[in-house]
């Protein structure tokens, strides 16, 4: 069970992180080169952060937000998240087990 239980959480968190790349990319003005500043967008505003928003940036009359207590929650939502799929996917057996 615990190996089952590692390769669920680890899926669990790869889902996590790459559904907060997507929504960093979607949210962001000009993409995901402007949440780590490679873009040539004149007045983009790069955003990051799901399901809470933790960090914002740019824009006509510049603003720059870093919400550290939002990061943190969103890192215990994910970890909770894949927590729970590592539980279920260690507790469903395969064919093999049966």
């Amino acid at each position: 069970m615990s190996r089952r239980f590692a390769i669920g959480f680890t899926i669990g968190l790869l889902a996590f992180v790459l559904i907060n790349v997507l929504s960093a990319h979607l949210a962001s003005d000009c993409g995901l080169p402007a949440v780590f500043e490679r873009d040539s967008c004149a007045d983009d505003i790069a955003r990051a952060g799901w399901p809470f928003r933790f960090y914002e940036r740019g824009g006509f009359d510049y603003r720059f937000e870093f919400n550290l207590p939002v990061l943190l929650l969103d890192l215990i939502i994910g970890t909770i998240l894949a927590g729970v799929l590592g539980w279920f996917v260690g507790r469903t057996k395969s064919a093999s087990e049966q």
